[in-house]
This record gives structure tokens, sequence and C-alpha cells, in this order.
């Protein structure tokens, strides 16, 4: 492992890496280099404002494949950023071949990330129950998009959110891995995190569509109104009816959530 500096700001990585190239956007003031997906993450301030550089082709220190599988993911996802469209998801500037790979430019959205890996997360403070429902509402009504626009939410999990702490606006930053409909499981288990997965993103060959993306999107409802690990009544700050909404969308057997996610985001409108 080696740490090298880019305008001052430390950045961690396997070997050193030539990040010049970051010139072209400004000065870096942010670093995100502790994801496992084999990107390097920027906050850059630059002539064009605020922006958000994704690049792939440096040794990431958690990635366990090669920096060109990275690259080739990276630039597959751009194609996804292109073609799905919602007020909820940042904004794609630009797409360029850089360096020893490639970066995806996005406009800066200054939220707090709700990953539970990030100390951030306790910057959202305490808003009330009915400012934490409208972001799983706006939440839910993403997913509704995406699965109108015939795609599928693979790897979407707390840190693919921001919230603006003082608006309440939700930000989807990463969907590097959805696919287009109908999709199958042909990993075993699926990108992703445990916490948010339903049962057949850990069974190769099943189906991945938006049934499995209701349950993903129940389990999310309780990162912001609840406890996403235990996921228990004790723990939900919304209301009963929210509650067995969410409860709804996460049962193991398909047939027994919403068998569409408009149809689980129509009931949490009626339940807040």
């Amino acid at each position: 492992m080696t740490e090298q500096c880019v305008d001052g700001l430390p950045v961690r990585l396997r070997a050193t890496h030539d990040l010049g190239f970051l010139g072209r956007w400004g000065r870096v003031v942010r670093v995100f280099d502790d994801q496992d997906s084999g990107n390097l993450c920027f906050g850059m301030s630059g002539p064009d404002g605020p922006l958000f550089v994704k690049y792939a082709g440096a040794p990431t220190r958690r990635f366990e494949g090669r920096p060109a599988d990275a690259v080739a993911a990276l630039r597959a996802a751009r194609y996804i950023y292109e073609e799905l469209t919602h007020p909820a998801l940042i904004a794609l500037r630009e797409a360029v071949e850089v360096g020893e790979g490639c970066a995806l430019v996005f406009d800066w959205f200054d939220g707090v990330s709700l990953g539970a890996q990030f100390e951030e997360r306790g910057r959202l403070g305490d808003p009330s129950p009915g400012f934490r429902s409208s972001v799983v509402r706006q939440l839910y009504d993403f997913g509704a998009s995406v699965a109108a626009q015939g795609f599928v939410a693979i790897d979407l999990y707390d840190a693919s959110l921001l919230v603006d702490p003082m608006t309440g606006r939700l930000a989807v930053c990463d969907i590097d891995y959805f696919r287009r409909a109908p999709a199958v499981n042909d990993m075993g288990r699926m990108w992703g995190s445990a916490r948010f997965m339903a049962p057949e993103e850990h069974v190769l060959g099943a189906v991945l569509d938006e049934v499995t993306n209701v349950f993903t999107l129940g389990a999310l409802a309780h990162t912001l109104l609840g406890n996403d690990r235990s996921k228990g009544r004790a723990a939900w700050r919304g209301t009963v009816r929210q509650w067995e909404v969410a409860k709804r969308a996460m049962e193991p057997q398909r047939h027994a959530r919403w068998q569409s996610v408009a149809e689980l985001a129509e009931a949490w409108r009626r339940a807040g």
C-alpha cells in the first residue's frame, strides 16, 4: 500500500498512479478512496463549479479485481446514466478517456451520504419522521420510474443515497450496476450489501425484477426510519401503517410482496 498526494490531499492506493489529469476539472477538495468497486472518486472545485469525478484505472485499496475490470464496468455504466432519467438521479456531465482508464463527471450534490460506513451519516441529525418519510417517498418514486423505464436496480444500498439535510431533497448517486429488464442472477451472490438484498439475489439463475427491487426499497425505509441491520419494530420511527408497508415489501416469498414498485410507492403515500 502507498499514499500519494493530489492538491495536498492524501490518496491511498496499492501502488502510485498518475492522477495529474484531474487538473482539467480544477482543484481536488475531497477524496473518496475506500470503495470496493475499483473506482476512485473526487470532489472538484473549478471554473465549471463543483463536480464529482469517478475514475477507474488506478490500483485501488479494496478492489479484488484488476484495474482493467473496473475500467470496463465504468465504461458500461456510462450508458446507464445516459439512458435512465429522473430528477433524483445525479446528472452526468461527460464521460472521458483519461489517464490509464476512464472517468465519469457529474454535477456535485451537497448532501449527506446515508451509507453506514461513512461518519457523515450522523450529520443528517434528527429531523422529524415526516422529513424522513418524504425522503422514502422520493426514493420510491425513483424506483417506480426505474421500473417504468425498463431497468432493474442492482447494488442499490444506503451508500447510493444522498440527502440534503436542509431541504430533504434526495439524490441517487450510484446506479453503475443497474441492468435492463429482464435480468437474471448470473453471479450466485449479486453485487450489493446483504442488508438490502432480496433472497433471489443469492440464487444463481433466479429472476431479478422490480419485485426484487421492492424488497430492497422496503429495507431502505429502515435506513431512514429505523435500523437497517435489525429491521426491528422497536427502532421504527414512522407510523404503524408505514411499518406494515415496509414489512410486506421485505417478505422472503416473492408472491407475498408488493408486486410492483409503483404499488409500493402508492401504498407508502397512503400510509404517510
